[in-house]
């Protein structure tokens, strides 16, 4: 009995969920989830290299996502294969992941619009 449709169906439902939880949490910019903290705290304070590079290059926040991702994949798969002399850790959903979760960003992003309303209710609560 193959239940890979069942499971593809599942793994397609929980990247849309995965990556409008992402778009949301990033548009209420109170921090991120703990999955999302490396790309989105590291290096510059107060703004994730995700964001970071975005805002620089003008690249839409779930494009630079999705190649922030891919390079995450390539540097997880090079060291599986130093460490273990195999590739473990890294399937067809890591890959699918990365690849689409950017691309549906973009289009929560576009979709939902309130971003700015949500930052200047919570400055005026700050007094700002």
């Amino acid at each position: 009995m193959n239940h890979l449709p069942q499971r593809f169906a599942f793994f397609a439902l929980g990247v849309v969920i995965n990556s409008f939880g992402v778009a949301l949490i990033t548009k209420g910019a109170l921090g991120t989830s703990a999955i999302s903290s490396v790309p989105n705290v590291v290096v510059v304070p107060g703004e994730g290299v995700v964001r970071a590079i975005a805002q620089v290059t003008k690249i839409r926040v779930g494009t630079v996502k999705a190649a922030f991702d891919i390079t995450l994949i390539v540097i997880a798969g090079v060291m599986s294969l130093i460490c273990f002399h195999e590739l473990r850790g890294v399937g067809v959903g890591t890959v699918i992941s990365a690849l689409l979760v950017g691309p549906i960003i973009n289009v929560i992003n576009r979709v939902f619009t309130f971003q700015h309303r949500i930052q200047a209710l919570a400055l005026s609560r700050d007094g700002r």
